[in-house]
């Protein structure tokens, strides 16, 4: 008589057991974040590059510091798409060079293994040189590349080292005080950095 009710007693210590470790695994797997879940966003900083090319540009590249925000959706765990704001600013001799970016790209995933992205899109450049006297202005449109690869940095947050690199080709023009100085130009601007994504 003792065996069934000891049976009894083992089953339902095993089953309150499993319960909640079953009841937690949802959990866990919720808490992991993934590269595909939608919407997203990024902020990212670091040295950067600009140069204007010219027929009477010195086309001389100075380091500066850039910062970027990106603001996107994943469509697949290998393809993220968004729209992208930079700005650039570097200061010599008394010439204040400023560069603003906007621009579209899609982020592709190689491998969904590995967090290795390559970077390709378009983007609208403009950059402005003032020395306190005179004014030259230039913009461009043309393609943005670039590489990085993504690291955990906590539940929700990926940190990236990347490579960003966009030339403004198209429709450029230099403006000198206003007045237009020369019909072509090339705006280049390269970034090295880490961006923070969410």
């Amino acid at each position: 008589m003792r065996t069934p009710a000891i049976v009894l007693l083992a089953l339902s210590l095993a089953a309150s057991t499993v319960a909640p470790v079953s009841a937690q695994a949802p959990r866990r797997a919720q808490a992991q974040p993934r590269r595909d879940s939608g919407f997203w966003y990024s902020i990212s900083a670091g040295p950067g590059w600009a140069r204007l090319t010219c027929s009477i540009c010195a086309g001389s590249r100075r380091t500066g510091f850039s910062a970027a925000l990106g603001l996107g959706g994943s469509t697949s765990r290998m393809m993220r798409i968004g729209g992208e704001f930079a700005a650039w600013r570097e200061s010599h001799e008394g010439v204040t060079q400023t560069l603003l970016s906007v621009g579209a790209a899609a982020y592709w995933y190689p491998s969904p293994r590995q967090r290795l992205y390559l970077r390709g899109g378009a983007a609208f450049l403009m950059h402005r040189a003032n020395d306190g006297t005179d004014v030259v202005t230039s913009s461009g449109i043309g393609p943005q590349l670039g590489i990085g690869s993504e690291y955990r940095a906590g539940r929700s947050w990926l940190i990236a080292p990347f490579i960003h690199y966009a030339v403004g080709v198209f429709g450029g023009d230099v403006k000198f005080n206003g007045g237009q100085a020369a019909n072509s130009a090339t705006v280049s601007f390269l970034q090295v950095g880490a961006s923070l994504r969410h």
